[in-house]
């Protein structure tokens, strides 16, 4: 087995440590409004003290401070330390690359779209980095409802709809499944057949079909017999 090179041996990990996968996931339930991916994380900041899953796995050592290596004659320098090298959400970056894309996948969290319109704090913070000239227009476009994302534990799916009796048959009402024709054969293309084979499966499709209505209507009896003698005393 090929030995690791040494630039590569105290890269930050790129996966999702199970204790950042927690802890975002507990913020996104206990939340009773959606949060934008800098709330979600300014949250995990406040909760340092909090290890809610254990990272015994090597991958989650901090890497010790690099300095610049030397490969094959060429100089690379280290990469950028994170903000928050200790926290398991170490940067935004890998909380918006890595930490919400894994709870997406396994269907913990959702994104959707809506609007939102920016607090009177934040429009001045915006406004900030605007000239003077420009900041009267700008504040108008600012105050004015826009798309933001934000994100919320996954909506289960609705319940299916029952179907109202009127549309159910006599068959539904009991139990028992809706038959029709066609599951006998009743309308299907027997252009490719020659007259002989047409006229056969004609006779073969009329018997089953007389066949599944007597079978059904049988059903229909018994279901009814079992609903009479379920049925309380009155």
């Amino acid at each position: 087995m090929a030995a690791i090179p040494s630039f590569r041996k105290h890269l930050w990990p790129r996966h999702c440590l199970p204790s950042a996968r927690e802890l975002v996931r507990s913020i996104v339930v206990s939340s009773t409004t959606p949060l934008s991916t800098k709330d979600i994380y300014n949250l995990a900041l406040k909760q340092t003290a909090i290890q809610l899953v254990s990272d015994e796995s090597p991958e989650h050592n901090v890497p010790k401070k690099e300095h610049p290596t030397i490969v094959r004659g060429i100089t690379r320098q280290p990469s950028t330390r994170p903000p928050h090298p200790e926290h398991p959400v170490r940067s935004l970056q890998y909380l918006k690359r890595v930490v919400l894309p894994d709870l997406v996948n396994s269907k913990k969290v959702e994104k959707f779209c809506t609007k939102r319109t920016l607090s009177q704090a934040e429009i001045d913070h915006r406004l900030q980095t605007v000239t003077k000239a420009a900041r009267k227009e700008q504040a108008v476009l600012l105050a004015a409802p826009r798309n933001t994302w934000l994100w919320r534990m996954t909506t289960p799916p609705p319940p299916p709809k029952p179907l109202p009796a009127s549309t159910l048959s006599k068959s539904e009402l009991l139990g028992l499944p809706r038959l029709t024709a066609a599951d006998v054969g009743v309308g299907e293309d027997w252009s490719h057949l020659n007259k002989r084979r047409q006229r056969a499966r004609k006779e073969k499709v009329e018997r089953d079909l007389k066949w599944m209505w007597t079978l059904q209507a049988a059903k229909r009896e018994a279901a009814r017999e079992a609903l009479q003698l379920n049925a309380p005393a009155s």
